[in-house]
């Protein structure tokens, strides 16, 4: 996955649509938008979980404002143009990351986002005090989504994993 304008994706840059990438849904790049996308919009009908909504020239983007991507393979299969790759293969490279703006940061005990990890990539740790600290398994990490949609502060992205850090 390549993200043009920046190296991560944020729930505030999906919401505003200011000052970062794209997401484009799994499987497909922004290659392959640009070049086979017709604005059909049926990846995003075939979507059960809505995270694909209409981008820049009604292509499809990844919002995971709501919800997150159970890697279905739905949007592939209803794309007739060839939009989407190989869907055996990962869906992308990228993982999770908890930035400075988290709760526990401040002493707030939380662990939504370990909670919503269905992989178990983000666990809560009481080690650090005085609050915990979530600690993230690169290699489980897929890039779901499900815990950005569920932070109270915003305060987890997506990043490219570097090379040989992750294969998701």
């Amino acid at each position: 996955m390549s993200l043009s304008r920046t190296e991560t994706v944020g729930r505030r840059g999906f919401l505003t649509g200011r000052g970062e990438a794209q997401l484009r849904p799994p499987w497909a790049t922004e290659e392959s938008i640009r070049e086979s996308c017709t604005s059909c919009g049926a990846c995003i009908s075939a979507c059960p979980e809505a995270i694909l909504i209409e981008g820049p020239a009604k292509t499809p983007t990844v919002d995971f404002s709501e919800n997150a991507c159970t890697f279905c393979r739905k949007c592939a299969d209803a794309c007739e143009e060839g939009v989407f790759g190989d869907t055996s293969e990962a869906p992308w490279n990228l993982i999770a990351t908890i930035q400075n703006s988290c709760m526990l940061n401040i002493g707030v005990s939380c662990q939504i986002c370990s909670d919503a990890c269905m992989d178990d990539a983000l666990r809560f740790s009481y080690l650090p005090q005085p609050s915990g600290k979530i600690e993230i398994n690169t290699e489980a990490c897929t890039g779901c989504g499900a815990c950005i949609s569920v932070c109270p502060n915003g305060a987890i992205e997506l990043r490219k994993a570097p090379q040989g850090e992750s294969d998701a």
